[in-house]
């Protein structure tokens, strides 16, 4: 069954790979631990580091999936407002790097605590 799968994404893929450049989907390690910089300061930033756990955390058991169906089709419009979409849904499609950017945001939050 996952063959017939991948061999249909892959298909899909290069009916759009003439219509829109669709990038690939692996990331630096350099490019991860910057997205993750970045997205832990904006929450702490906003003071939103209790919602974005909590979210989190029910967030990564369906990370891949919500990337794929969510992230990936929004990408366009994020594109549009200068966040490269598709490297954020990349970044989304790994548990680990959800796991590693809620441990991100918990450390700014305790760091905010002690000051």
């Amino acid at each position: 069954m996952l063959p017939q799968i991948k061999k249909k994404l892959s298909r899909i893929r290069e009916f759009f790979s003439d219509i829109i450049d669709i990038p690939s989907s692996n990331l630096s390690p350099e490019k991860e631990e910057e997205i993750i910089n970045k997205l832990a300061r904006l929450v702490s930033r906003w003071d939103m580091e209790i919602p974005a756990l909590t979210m989190g955390r029910m967030f990564v058991p369906t990370s891949s999936v919500i990337s794929q169906t969510v992230m990936i089709p929004s990408a366009l419009y994020l594109d549009l407002m200068g966040i490269d979409g598709f490297e954020v849904a990349a970044f989304f499609n790994k548990k680990e790097n959800v796991k590693r950017l809620l441990a991100k945001i918990q450390e700014l939050k305790d760091a905010k605590e002690y000051d």
